[in-house]
């Protein structure tokens, strides 16, 4: 059961079969648009750009709570959202405790390797840095995917994981012992476990522990805790308190769905608070909205996505407080695939976006509808068989047209794409082919 501690409606509007469209961008730290068109060699396969590229489960559909059904989403690296000159590090929260009978069957089997695989691929394909893995102890499923991420994580170059113990890890493990003595023996299991692995987060060569209202339902002796380890670890903390926390080395902030104005308000305070101990670590939280509908705990505690604008306006808030001579170290996707209370963005997040394209003469044109705000880039392909696609052409939000004789269209061409490539996670957009007859002299 996931509880959080508090201090859109869906709308999807692609035009051809209902399908999303998808370009892999490039993983640079830019969304790589330009002000001009720009040709590329490069082909694809119309069903790569319409199909699902993500590790959500092909018979993944749309939710109610707001969840895409696997779609087609945006590569354009997620540190793109954040200020110019940011080096902040970017891990995306990991739930692993799906297959289990007590949670919602999304498709797929969190301790399954290939699972495991192709989930990390589609993170490091959208920039993110690393994974912090909501954790319920040892000797079960999600410790089992829990050593398959940390496998999979050492085969990946500067990809790091590191662990949440959550409070739920202390009465799943407890064996009458009190929860200062059960605790103890979780942190003593995750350091011989996974502080030794490659890939576990570190700071200065410590590894990085968090924790999941641990301090809300037990008492515990965190001092205490620490001397029964060998090596110790730095500890992060929740929210505004985290940074007075004993032991304390940081704090993160987190979704809180009942916030009025989209929790803007509370990250706001809690990014300032991280300011006034600029020796701590301040861990930022973006998130696409939040609904708990659907899952068996529900509070009906629901968070609007706002057609993808929740997801910018928690990036926004960063970069109106942070910038490359006040860097924020490090921020938290919440979630990656909490997807039973509808802040997951694997399966990528719903933009409420679509167009239509047509031809006249050699101008292709097309008409949009939603917020534009969503695109990160226009691309036009030309094909001379509507499977086999080459990108002609790239522009910006704003730009509608494009003259097909300049952008150079090859030999052959018989029809025309224009897609439109959300921000990073945002579903992607590209109604079907425009017949063409090149007339260019």
């Amino acid at each position: 059961m996931r509880l959080v501690t508090c201090v859109a409606v869906l709308c999807v509007a692609a035009v051809w079969a209902g399908c999303g469209a998808g370009h892999s961008a490039s993983n640079s730290s830019t969304s790589g648009t330009s002000s001009s068109s720009s040709a590329s060699s490069d082909v694809v396969t119309l069903s790569a750009e319409m199909g699902n590229n993500t590790s959500a489960a092909n018979s993944f559909t749309t939710q109610s709570n707001g969840n895409l059904g696997a779609n087609n989403v945006s590569k354009v690296n997620i540190h793109s959202l954040l200020y110019s000159g940011a080096s902040t590090k970017i891990f995306a929260q990991y739930l692993l405790w799906f297959g289990q009978s007590n949670h919602m069957n999304v498709g797929y089997t969190s301790n399954n390797a290939t699972q495991v695989q192709n989930q990390i691929d589609d993170m490091v394909s959208r920039g993110i840095d690393g994974v912090i893995i909501d954790w319920y102890g040892p000797n079960n499923a999600i410790d089992q995917a829990t050593q398959l991420v940390m496998q999979e994580a050492q085969k990946h170059q500067g990809f790091q994981f590191a662990i949440m113990v959550d409070a739920g890890a202390i009465a799943a493990s407890s064996s009458g012992g009190s929860p200062q003595q059960t605790l103890i023996q979780l942190m003593q299991y995750v350091e011989k476990t996974y502080f030794p692995s490659s890939a576990y987060m570190n700071i200065g060569g410590q590894p990085v522990v968090t924790n999941f209202n641990i301090d809300l339902e037990y008492q515990v002796d965190w001092s205490a805790v620490n001397a029964a380890l060998t090596t110790a670890p730095r500890y992060l903390f929740q929210n505004d308190d985290g940074f007075t926390h004993t032991l304390s080395d940081g704090s993160y902030s987190w979704v809180m769905p009942t916030a009025a104005d989209y929790g803007l308000g509370y990250l706001q305070n809690f990014y300032e608070t991280g300011m006034a101990f600029a020796n701590l670590e301040t861990v930022g939280a973006t998130y696409k909205g939040f609904n708990d509908t659907l899952a068996s705990w529900s509070t009906d505690r629901i968070m609007g996505q706002q057609c993808g604008q929740t997801w910018l306006q928690t990036f926004q808030q960063i970069n109106s407080q942070y910038s490359a001579q006040n860097q924020l170290p490090y921020l938290q996707l919440v979630t990656w695939n909490d997807y039973e209370e509808g802040t997951e963005i694997e399966s990528g997040i719903d933009g409420c976006f679509s167009l239509n394209g047509s031809v006249t003469g050699n101008t292709l044109e097309w008409t949009i509808s939603g917020e534009e705000s969503t695109v990160d880039h226009y691309a036009v392909y030309a094909s001379p068989d509507g499977n086999n696609l080459q990108q002609i052409a790239q522009v910006q939000p704003g730009t509608h047209s494009v003259d097909l004789c300049s952008a150079g269209v090859p030999s052959g061409t018989t029809q025309v794409f224009v897609q439109a490539v959300g921000k990073p996670s945002i579903a992607n957009r590209m109604p079907g082919a425009i017949m063409y007859s090149p007339g260019c002299s």
